[in-house]
């Protein structure tokens, strides 16, 4: 094809017609450049095309992730709300006499309202496209802000979390040691070294101190921010779903 064009040229300018062959040369020239924004067309529609594609695939994991972590987030404010109702309840003993302390079963409501609970969230889909820099393939701005919505109050919750934990391991519990047997509270686990303690520990004496009693409203007032941050968690959770499920089921 180019030796055919080529030797048409080579007749125009033997033949004098100068400025037929500038004609020409223009109009080959026109059709090049067609032809190139015709390949890029081509393949600026193979490059979005590919990227929807992408898109999609993304967006129906994001909404697999965030239905599995609407079950595991249910679960943990069970625990942890189960958690705070017993500790109010222990709130509600302090101060009562030795009779109606003993109606109780103190181990129990002891080892409810101190388990430790922990969970773990689906997240390898969002880690992966803010790592990878992807997050530009979701062209859906809802979408977008909605995940930085949540790798935001992902952090808060986690300090939260990370405060309670270490002012239970750090305050709480140093102050419990020489006032509950932890023996006998794991007798509600069954564990193999659980059982009644052989020094019999008196309880009393813990539910008439005033310093058990803000231990305890300390610790249900870090419990209140973990549970409020997880609430939000939870509607946030609610949200990305729902911004998921038309681009996940188009």
């Amino acid at each position: 094809m180019i030796k055919f064009f080529r030797k048409i040229r080579q007749n125009m300018l033997s033949e004098g017609k100068t400025t037929k062959y500038f004609k020409y040369a223009i109009g080959e020239i026109i059709l090049v450049m067609i032809g190139i924004l015709l390949a890029l067309q081509v393949n600026n529609w193979n490059q979005n095309r590919i990227e929807q594609k992408e898109e999609k695939e993304v967006i129906a994991k994001l909404h697999a992730d965030f239905k599995e972590n609407k079950k595991v987030l249910k679960d943990f404010l069970t625990v942890i709300k189960s958690q705070a109702n017993t500790e109010k309840k222990l709130m509600s003993l302090i101060g009562v006499s030795k009779e109606e302390l003993f109606k109780h079963n103190l181990d129990s409501l002891l080892y409810v309202a101190f388990s430790a609970s922990e969970f773990a969230f689906a997240d390898n889909t969002i880690k992966n496209i803010m790592q990878s820099g992807k997050l530009n393939l979701l062209k859906n701005d809802i979408i977008t802000d909605l995940l930085y919505k949540w790798n935001t109050l992902s952090e808060i919750r986690k300090t939260r979390m990370g405060k309670l934990d270490k002012w239970s391991d750090e305050q709480f519990v140093p102050y419990l040691l020489d006032k509950v047997s932890f023996k006998q509270m794991d007798m509600n686990s069954n564990y193999s070294w659980s059982g009644k303690s052989k020094v019999k520990p008196d309880y009393y004496p813990l539910f008439q101190d005033i310093a058990f009693e803000n231990y305890l409203d300390n610790h249900l007032w870090y419990n209140q921010q973990v549970i409020e941050r997880c609430e939000e968690t939870d509607k946030l959770i609610d949200q990305i779903i729902d911004a998921t499920k038309q681009k996940a089921n188009d």
